[in-house]
């Protein structure tokens, strides 16, 4: 009765214990004790059954079982190097990557990828705000980033599937299309107006306001690709016209 006894609390001290380990330790924490403890047991168990048992047989057994503790023992170290990796990284933590167009913030625990736009055409708009038609202009003029692009054409994979890929070739020809028929439509007083210049503009004058203006508006700069294909071809007006 005693001894029964003695079981009973000695299993209510380890269920104790357990329940306390559980609540108080973090899950990897945890799975590496219970890898211990669980090791030790075994140990524990072919010992004691070595000690009370006489005859070869346990014996040739416990070294036959040796290799197979060792591989058991790397198994559990790859188990536990991929539950790091999978684990990934803290919940609610983010990422920030800026480039010279945008502001990325992922989040880990979501994979959710939120963007800013910090300069050009659509400067002081968040990416979720755009449409699809606007996220295509925001990737023409961001064409001469490579870390842009790389990061816009991550977000529309995400938000928009690989779709947008078909949509972004048709609106890049019908953009090319209109920009390349744009200096046959526009005429000399336009063109004037877009360089601010006088009837009386010299040559001179035309290709200094064109230098002036294309610096300030390059998309290089944050100017609008739409602006400087505008004051380019406002310039090739003026001067087939002299």
């Amino acid at each position: 009765m005693f001894n029964l006894l003695v079981i009973l609390l000695g299993l209510l001290a380890a269920l104790g214990l357990a329940l306390f380990l559980f609540i108080n330790i973090p899950a990897a924490k945890l799975r590496r004790i219970i890898t211990w403890i669980a090791c030790v047991l075994a140990i524990s168990v072919a010992v004691y059954l070595l000690y009370r048992v006489n005859g070869s047989f346990l014996w040739t057994l416990f070294f036959f079982l040796i290799p197979l503790l060792m591989r058991l023992k790397n198994i559990f170290q790859r188990l536990r190097t991929f539950s790091k990796t999978a684990s990934g990284p803290s919940v609610g933590q983010t990422s920030t990557v800026k480039t010279d167009f945008l502001k990325m913030t992922l989040e880990h625990d979501t994979g959710r990828m939120t963007g800013f736009i910090k300069r050009g055409k659509f400067a002081g708009q968040q990416l979720d705000d755009l449409s699809l038609d606007d996220l295509l202009d925001l990737l023409i003029e961001v064409e001469n980033d490579s870390k842009s692009i790389q990061l816009l054409e991550n977000f529309l994979d995400l938000t928009q599937g690989e779709n947008w890929r078909d949509g972004y070739r048709n609106h890049r020809s019908h953009q090319t299309k209109n920009d390349s028929s744009t200096p046959n439509e526009m005429d000399r007083n336009q063109a004037l107006e877009i360089l601010g210049l006088g009837h009386e503009a010299t040559k001179s004058q035309i290709i200094e306001s064109h230098r002036r203006l294309i610096l300030a508006n390059h998309p290089d700069r944050g100017g609008s690709t739409f602006l400087a294909a505008q004051i380019n071809k406002a310039k090739e007006v003026l001067l087939q016209n002299l």
